[in-house]
């Protein structure tokens, strides 16, 4: 062994670890889509009859769970997107009842007052609009009205 090191043997070092300190794998779940067309692929073979229904129920119960997933994925990015928009349709909302509120606190004539009760309320509606409606796609602007 002209040239030194060659002749030592090289010994990988994750060999050499303990066994306790080996963290052990899960085997990776296997997708909806894949296990569907895994049951779609057996129904196409000639089955007996009971394990045809068999897999036909699993197809069924397979493809319910997608349907309920996907359904789930669009309300979790419908609420994403939304959040921003509620945010600041919220903050809006709040300041501008704020100030309708110290303007009906100020002394004032009665038909003043009224129109700051009606434009109270209707505010007051659209804030309740803005924190309870979640799931559905929200509107960009719900308070339009008052731009006007």
């Amino acid at each position: 062994m002209a040239h030194g090191g060659y002749g030592k043997r090289r010994v990988n070092p994750a060999a050499r670890r303990s066994k306790a300190l080996a963290v052990e794998k899960k085997p990776k779940s296997v997708s909806l889509k894949n296990q569907i067309r895994s049951a779609e692929r057996m129904l196409r073979k000639n089955l007996p009859a009971e394990v045809r229904e068999v897999q036909e129920k699993k197809l069924e119960g397979l493809r319910k769970q997608q349907e309920i997933h996907s359904r789930l994925a669009v309300e979790r990015k419908i609420f994403l997107r939304d959040r921003k928009i509620k945010f600041f349709e919220r903050r809006k909302i709040e300041r501008r009842i704020r100030r309708l509120e110290k303007l009906q606190r100020a002394p004032s004539g009665q038909s003043q007052d009224s129109d700051i009760a009606d434009q109270l309320s209707k505010l007051k509606e659209d804030l309740e609009y803005v924190r309870v409606i979640s799931k559905k796609p929200f509107p960009k602007n719900i308070c339009a009205s008052l731009y006007l």
